[in-house]
């Protein structure tokens, strides 16, 4: 069997991996326009934050493709899918496949606000280049500003700050941080702490224009004005899909590649994953983005897997996990926010509330909780955590809880181990108190 996967990113290596642990004989090759691969991209803002020495530090060790006896294809644009000939085409030259599989991942949006002209205006990407190229203005000046509130906006930032920067801005649209993952009532803590830390939150920003002018970037606002050495744009991103558009394979109305269960698009011997495929959550089983480094990794398994296994497992959906760390602080969150579960037309219900991790004699502190269901099926539809303890396993167990659907009043009666020394799970208190409101 002959394997054609487009993209290198998670989705791509996952999906090679899998292709090679279930079929000893394919032919696998894998294409990217990069010159460098087998690194992990959300580590990119973490050596900009000097947490690690150089940029070979995030490359995995050993030699994955080469041990897997995968041919990898660097500097390479796939500029054609001829679906009637099965075979992609980079410039003159032609690669037969039986089976395709498109890990396009996704490009930037740049918001529409004048005077952008690309001059000290920056993106960091899954692509290395753009990282070493942020990496590069970023030892030349002393202040920035980024557009963009989610993760990658915030990561950035922290990192302008670990290198000494002053003033940085931090601005968004939206009038908190972390608008996808968090509602309002639950950022007021770490915007505080942020700022404490000298970070210059400007929520809601509504930039009137952006001027270029000797050496410098000016932000005007409706009530200031922000000179700065340059800018980062963290305003999100779109699933990169002309390519397939240009064979005929159908997208869906996000933007996406519309796949089956088993990830096939409309064309079953061509498979799509991570970023550029049309994901769906499991709470209304509506259509979504899911940009996530996480999810592309398991589609590329799952594509892997039904390419060798003549599709032998549906892929789930989306939870939408989220984990971030500011400063001392974990910031988790699964499921739909408030404003989305109503806007989505659900009855919900919520309590927020802060639950001691353990005693204050052994050290405990609390975490910062908001849960949401769903009034009709008594189903957890999302929570948000905020601590200075870990709350990964927390968002792990909601996330199950999620996927199932287990209703609240089984979710309640969870053995859940308990020491003085490690505490009780806080859920458990959460989830007694949602009930209490239902």
């Amino acid at each position: 069997m002959k394997v054609c996967i487009i993209g290198a990113g998670a989705g791509g290596m996952n999906a090679s991996g899998r292709i090679r642990q279930l079929d000893k004989n394919a032919r696998i090759d894998i294409f990217s326009t990069q010159s460098e691969i087998g690194y992990a991209p959300c580590e990119l803002p973490f050596v900009l934050r000097r947490s690690f020495t150089n940029w070979d530090d995030i490359f995995f060790p050993g030699n994955f493709f080469e041990q897997n006896r995968i041919s990898v294809h660097l500097n390479t644009e796939i500029t054609d899918i001829l679906r009637d000939k099965k075979c992609i085409l980079a410039g003159n030259q032609s690669y037969p496949y039986d089976k395709l599989i498109l890990s396009l991942g996704a490009q930037p949006t740049i918001p529409g606000i004048p005077g952008l002209d690309g001059q000290n205006e920056f993106t960091l990407t899954s692509n290395i280049a753009d990282g070493k190229a942020l990496d590069a203005i970023i030892s030349k000046y002393n202040s920035a500003a980024v557009l963009g509130a989610g993760a990658i906006g915030i990561e950035i930032t922290l990192a302008l700050l670990e290198r000494g920067y002053d003033p940085v801005y931090l601005l968004d649209v939206m009038p908190h941080i972390l608008p996808a993952s968090l509602d309002e009532d639950m950022t007021g803590k770490i915007e505080d702490l942020m700022e404490k830390k000298g970070v210059k939150l400007i929520l809601p920003a509504r930039i009137e224009r952006v001027t270029s002018g000797f050496g410098k970037k000016i932000i005007s606002l409706k009530e200031q004005e922000l000179e700065v050495d340059f800018m980062v744009l963290a305003t999100g991103a779109e699933p990169r899909t002309g390519l397939a558009k240009k064979a005929g394979i159908k997208t869906g109305a996000t933007g996406g590649i519309v796949v089956n269960e088993y990830l096939q698009t409309s064309d079953p011997e061509i498979y799509a994953v991570g970023d550029c495929m049309e994901n769906w959550e499991v709470i209304t089983e509506g259509k979504t983005r899911r940009l996530m480094v996480t999810t592309a990794g398991i589609t590329g398994n799952v594509a892997g897997t039904n390419l060798v296994k003549e599709n032998s497992i549906p892929y789930q959906g989306t939870a939408m996990t989220f984990i971030i760390k500011i400063f001392d602080y974990q910031i988790g969150s699964v499921g739909f926010t408030e404003r989305v579960a109503r806007q989505k037309g659900l009855d919900v219900t919520c309590v927020t509330s802060k639950v001691p991790r353990t005693r204050p004699a052994y050290g405990g502190k609390g975490v910062y909780y908001k849960f949401i269901a769903d009034r009709k099926t008594q189903t957890l539809v999302g929570a948000q955590l905020i601590s200075e303890h870990e709350v990964a396993g927390m968002i792990n167990e909601l996330a199950v809880v999620l996927m199932k659907r287990i209703p609240l009043s089984i979710f309640s009666q969870l053995d859940i181990p308990y020491s003085p020394l490690i505490g009780p799970d806080p859920v458990r208190t959460c989830v007694a108190e949602l009930l209490a409101k239902l």
